[in-house]
């Protein structure tokens, strides 16, 4: 196993060198010149999508949710499809990253909000791929938590801040193919019976125990409601799927990527679902459940190779956030604004420095907090509540005036920020609840007021 893990690292950092000699400009850096394929986009958003939270945490998840788990997935493809006819609109007013297309819409004020709330939102984000390595790698190694972090930090901060999108784009689909084999090569060996001889209980007493599919007790209708604003909307409006699709050659492009991505997603979704399940029949789990199930019921030489596949499941969503972060930092100081040669070069060794930073921070909080569903719906609700609304008023057409989009980007998030570390108070059990609620409501009424035509 760990001569397998090295020569997979060695091979990533291999395409991280050799996209470094081809980087020349901050375009090449940020939004890989623009040049690639409706293959090569859809692969990369499913890699950054099926990451380490969405995978491994929805697994982990299944004794309270059970079949229900396939909802993060289902939810996503429906965030993608919302999005195709938004597509166009986007992609001419998108430049590198989600603060172009605001202030194209709104104007420099707004754009500097976004410029300082994203990335907060989004290091909660690489954080919670960090958790989710260390726990992968504790599983297959004999590294502590804070080794295992310091590792997985360390490997996708090095070759994010080396090649920039071009690295990305030429690992994600690989890693895409290899994240969706390992699935179903752990969900079919598991509904056939796995191994010869593994203790293991009876699918049908596992589905009988398990949490129902589309609702139960502890996911109702509600919940979906609200993982569709807080988590669906961020694949509707979210810096990861702009900065996919500002890579694109042309729009059309842009549009035939998403429908492929949001296609795959949803058989994606179900098998993730049913390992949720079956995870709910294993006992005195230590680690990430998936790693558990694999452990079971696969033939010890497959072994490798779903660890390798997990660890793409963290490394292809980590890779993508971190960068996505650190170009909107990098705009927030206009680094890409550079035109001179000498002044291009400096750009991009801050850019560089920028994510070693952002990288860094990102590993501190994943040394602090470890609950990973946690730490990603926490960020992406503050994120949602902060800038659905404004983004896909902005694209439907309309127009509002800058400071009321900053008030409703400000009060969005803050009060989406409430609902999540306050889920009960005066309002009752469903207090955050309401809250989350109130921040897509409230933002909708601030641009609604503040609308110049």
């Amino acid at each position: 196993m760990n001569i397998a893990l090295i020569v997979y690292l060695v091979f990533l950092i291999a395409i991280a060198v050799r996209s470094a000699r081809r980087v020349r400009d901050i375009p090449d850096f940020f939004v890989a010149r623009k040049g690639a394929s409706a293959k090569a986009v859809a692969g990369s958003l499913v890699a950054t999508i099926l990451g380490g939270s969405a995978v491994i945490g929805a697994v982990d998840s299944g004794s309270r949710l059970g079949g229900a788990a396939s909802w993060f997935m289902l939810v996503g493809a429906l965030g993608l499809v919302a999005l195709i006819p938004f597509a166009g609109r986007a992609y001419s007013h998108g430049k590198y990253a989600l603060p172009d297309l605001v202030e194209n819409l709104y104007g420099k004020g707004p754009r500097l909000v976004a410029s300082l709330v994203i990335p907060v939102a989004w290091t909660g984000i690489v954080a919670a791929q960090i958790i989710a390595a260390a726990k992968l790698l504790m599983t297959f190694t004999s590294l502590s938590y804070t080794a295992a972090a310091v590792i997985a930090a360390a490997v996708f901060t090095g070759y994010t801040l080396a090649g920039g999108q071009l690295s990305i784009l030429r690992t994600d689909f690989l890693q895409a193919c290899l994240i969706i084999l390992g699935l179903l090569l752990v969900a079919g060996f598991a509904l056939f019976g796995g191994i010869p001889g593994a203790e293991a209980r009876p699918l049908s007493e596992i589905l009988q125990q398990a949490p129902a599919f589309p609702f139960n007790t502890n996911f109702t209708p509600l919940d979906l409601f609200l993982l569709v604003l807080t988590y669906g909307t961020t694949y509707t409006a979210g810096p990861d799927i702009f900065s996919r699709m500002f890579c694109a050659k042309d729009t059309a492009t842009a549009k035939k990527a998403i429908a492929m991505a949001a296609a795959t997603l949803v058989p994606v979704a179900f098998v993730i679902g049913f390992l949720a399940v079956y995870g709910v029949g294993l006992e005195n789990v230590q680690g990430a459940r998936i790693t558990a199930i694999a452990a079971q019921v696969l033939p010890t030489p497959l072994i490798p190779l779903i660890a390798l596949a997990l660890l793409s499941v963290v490394l292809s969503s980590a890779d993508t956030t971190l960068l996505s972060s650190s170009v909107i930092l990098c705009g927030l100081f206009r680094l890409d604004r550079n035109k001179e040669n000498a002044n291009e070069a400096r750009g991009l060794a801050k850019a560089r420095i920028v994510i070693l930073l952002n990288g860094i921070v990102a590993l501190l909080l994943a040394l602090v907090f470890t609950d990973i569903i946690g730490t990603l719906l926490l960020a992406l609700a503050v994120y949602a509540g902060a800038f659905t609304v404004p983004i896909l008023w902005g694209l439907l057409g309309l127009h509002a005036k800058p400071k009321f989009v900053a008030a409703a980007i400000v009060t969005g998030g803050f009060l989406a920020l409430a609902g999540k570390i306050c889920p009960t108070g005066t309002l009752g059990a469903h207090t955050g609840d309401i809250l989350m609620i109130a921040a897509f409501a409230v933002n909708a009424a601030i641009l609604a007021l503040g609308r110049t035509r």
